[in-house]
């Protein structure tokens, strides 16, 4: 019988809501603190060193998934071997994953500041005045690689126990302070240097206190042991998911990095602001994906696809369910809502970009099931051919629609995007569902 209707799976079921409860809060609290911020934000450093802020929290979510699929992988494969009573193999993966990964981040950081001249003085349309100030600030962006891959491999591990209660304990305070810290900042500098450094020590924070939890919660964490053997199995699946950790974040962040080198930093402002607040609304997919994540790869090892579809098609049910009252009220007082929370400059210049952005919030939000459904499954690769197809052919029509309509153009791109890759993940269930019933 299904997660959902059996009788003996009803604690199970209440477990599965809770833990997409604490995954909802966890992403909503963050979400309150960034529109409580930005305003004073953008007040307190200017619309250019703001856009700078913006391009900084975008490399850093890119680089964060510098980590050749790792942190996604242990998740998967440490909920089937639990799945499966193998609990004693645990130790040498996730060891060897946490270092790989710890080093991956060394290499990031290092790329990242022999790009910055690039970045600075070529790649993105700095003002003069500001030129300098970037340089010093991304030196100090650069150590906070490492600490975010090591606290994504190790949030990995703790989902893979199940143990979202105890993640989002951490990311609620840690997750408000992205935003809260360089708030506390500006009563003493604008710089961002300063603004910076404030966001390298939450990152430190982050990752220990997530050693802290793994320490607590799996009993033979201690049992510290590095293995050649294992990382044949962490790239069988992380290999594929490295391709789409790269394609996936350019197809997403990109626009940005388009509109500031045609445009302008205060353009990129204008496009990013409501696009950081409608994207907000993916809290409630990822929420729920996050959740079933570990699920799809545990009743893959049991060979449980009925249970996985029912799963599944409930999960795609509640996320439409959730997001498309807020999407309608978005697209009707998208003008009435910028203005209020950030002046009639705003308002002018991000009300269409706003209004076109949560409609493909809706879809991109629908595809969260299938991508996780595919990847627990243990099958990125047909996530990673999808991104890569998609790619060859946004970038192209990215950079003509910035040219031809401006931001505009680019919410346009994007959203046409995200509704073609949910069609076609969600075909991709069905021929992966079949295949596994057959």
């Amino acid at each position: 019988m299904d997660l959902i209707n059996s009788e003996s799976n009803k604690k199970s079921y209440r477990t599965f809501i809770h833990n997409i409860g604490w995954n909802l809060v966890g992403q909503i609290a963050p979400l309150i603190a960034a529109v409580v911020s930005i305003p004073l934000l953008i007040k307190g450093l200017g619309v250019d060193r703001f856009g700078i802020l913006t391009i900084a929290w975008m490399l850093i979510g890119y680089f964060s998934l510098f980590d050749l699929g790792i942190g996604r992988a242990l998740t998967q494969i440490i909920s089937e071997k639990l799945a499966t009573n193998k609990g004693k193999d645990i130790p040498p993966l996730m060891w060897t994953g946490l270092t790989v990964m710890f080093v991956l981040g060394l290499i990031a950081s290092l790329l990242i500041v022999g790009l910055s001249d690039w970045i600075i003085y070529s790649g993105l349309k700095i003002p003069v005045y500001l030129q300098d100030e970037t340089k010093s600030s991304l030196s100090m962006l650069a150590p906070s690689i490492p600490l975010v891959l090591l606290a994504t491999g190790l949030r990995g591990v703790l989902e893979a126990k199940h143990e979202f209660k105890s993640v989002n304990l951490v990311r609620i305070p840690l997750g408000v302070l992205m935003f809260v810290a360089p708030l506390c900042v500006l009563p003493f500098s604008n710089s961002l240097v300063a603004i910076f450094f404030s966001l390298l020590l939450v990152r430190a924070f982050t990752a220990i206190a997530f050693f802290f939890l793994c320490y607590r919660s799996m009993d033979n964490f201690t049992e510290f042991s590095l293995s050649r053997a294992v990382v044949p199995e962490l790239l069988k699946f992380g290999g594929w998911m490295t391709v789409s950790n790269i394609v996936s974040p350019i197809m997403v962040q990109m626009d940005r990095f388009v509109i500031g080198m045609m445009l302008s930093m205060a353009a990129v402002a204008y496009y990013a602001t409501p696009y950081e607040m409608v994207t907000k609304l993916l809290v409630i997919p990822a929420a729920i994906a996050g959740v079933c994540f570990p699920q799809f790869a545990k009743l893959n090892a049991q060979k449980n696809t009925k249970e996985a579809m029912t799963l599944y098609w409930k999960s795609c049910k509640y996320i439409f369910y959730l997001i498309f009252p807020a999407v309608i009220f978005v697209i009707f007082f998208a003008g009435w809502i910028l203005h209020l929370w950030l002046g009639g400059k705003f308002s002018d210049e991000s009300t269409r970009v706003f209004q076109i952005l949560a409609i493909g919030v809706l879809a991109n939000g629908l595809a969260a099931i299938p991508f996780a459904f595919l990847q627990g499954a243990g099958r990125s690769d047909i996530t990673a051919k999808v991104h890569v197809c998609e790619l060859f052919i946004y970038l192209p029509l990215l950079y003509f629609s910035v040219s031809k309509l401006g931001i505009v153009g680019a919410s346009l791109i994007w959203s046409l995007r995200v509704f073609v890759d949910g069609i076609i993940l969600h075909r991709m269930v069905g021929m992966v569902a079949t295949k596994n019933i057959g």
